[in-house]
């Protein structure tokens, strides 16, 4: 039986494994199955974890090791892949909604197209809020590895933010 000190290490940190997830997976039902089972995973290997780290850093690393192991389980699966459906507060004009939603759909079309690194530093910073040092813990990388690969990612999702002119994606980000 585990602490309850444990029991809201895993609490405190189930939404954000469940976001980045659902930012990888694209699907909703894919992304609780999939952090049910990191969950599940990460607390049965609970005495590998040393204890001088941080908690969030190593479950951050099995959450990614499995959405991966997950995600090409799911391909094999099934070729089309149901694209995230994004949720929009109604603003009362539809034409800004629509505008929104395309532009949505188009970063994650472009971020689908980045290089696997790339894409996951992207994700863990952008979508999850995670420091640099952070990042770099959980990937096992340094710092300023971890820095450019995002400052790549960046370049390449303006660019092709810019080559389809959608938005000056400058002014935005």
């Amino acid at each position: 039986m585990k602490s309850p000190e444990i029991n809201s290490l895993f609490e405190k940190n189930y939404k954000k494994i469940f976001r980045l997830a659902l930012k990888m997976l694209k699907n909703y039902e894919d992304a609780e199955d999939a952090t049910q089972n990191i969950m599940q995973l990460a607390y049965e290997n609970l005495d590998s974890f040393r204890w001088e780290a941080k908690f969030s850093t190593w479950l951050y690393r099995i959450a990614l090791n499995h959405i991966y192991s997950y995600s090409n389980k799911r391909k094999k699966q099934q070729k089309n892949v149901s694209k995230l459906n994004y949720s929009f507060p109604d603003s009362g004009n539809p034409e800004k909604r629509i505008y929104t939603e395309e532009l949505f759909k188009k970063l994650d079309e472009i971020i689908e197209d980045l290089p696997p690194k790339q894409k996951e530093i992207f994700l863990l910073r952008y979508y999850s809020n995670l420091t640099f040092k952070k990042i770099a813990k959980i990937l096992q990388k340094k710092v300023g590895t971890v820095k450019s690969s995002y400052f790549f990612a960046m370049k390449k999702i303006k660019e092709s933010f810019k080559k389809k002119d959608l938005l000056d994606f400058e002014e935005q980000l």
